[in-house]
């Protein structure tokens, strides 16, 4: 399941970066701060979604994609369940194999300077941990937190670690 998000996650990040910037969210609505390796950054979400998974109908996907003002950061965060997505913790399951929860930080996206940190166990290090905590689902607004042990760039064999995520985000 895993290696299926991963796939499916930069591809839904390349279509929403094309998509027209007249759709854009206004900044000082919706937001997204955390700290990567210490330093804050803020992103500004740019789709969010909660939908059946259209492979596998009793799946529900959650979609969070957010991005710099200089669209040289993309930051996605899938989570996928059984059942209906409700408030409450998602997490990946450590030894299992099993990814629920999929994180990928880009730098220069699409680029042939992109990296993409993401979770996966790094050697030497313990295995990779992210968590999201959904605190509000309404109508059209979706609130939570996040953090990680470390998202790893298996290409450049480098992490960085995201802590004290925070997020407010329209829902599409």
């Amino acid at each position: 399941m895993r290696h299926t998000l991963s796939l499916l996650l930069p591809s839904i990040l390349f279509f929403f970066q094309a998509c027209n910037k007249k759709d854009a969210i206004p900044a000082d609505e919706f937001n997204m701060t955390f700290k990567k390796d210490g330093l804050t950054e803020a992103l500004t979400p740019y789709y969010c979604s909660i939908q059946p998974n259209g492979t596998m109908p009793s799946k529900t996907d959650f979609m969070l994609v957010a991005r710099s003002k200089d669209n040289k950061i993309t930051f996605g965060i899938t989570i996928q369940v059984d059942g209906n997505f409700t408030p409450g913790i998602y997490t990946t399951e450590i030894n299992s194999g099993i990814y629920p929860v999929i994180a990928d930080y880009f730098i220069n996206q699409g680029e042939p300077t992109e990296r993409d940190f993401t979770i996966d166990n790094a050697p030497g290090k313990p295995n990779g941990l992210f968590t999201v905590t959904i605190t509000s689902i309404e109508d059209n607004l979706v609130k939570g937190t996040f953090s990680c042990n470390y998202l790893y760039d298996r290409n450049f064999n480098e992490s960085i670690v995201i802590t004290d995520g925070i997020f407010v985000a329209k829902k599409h």
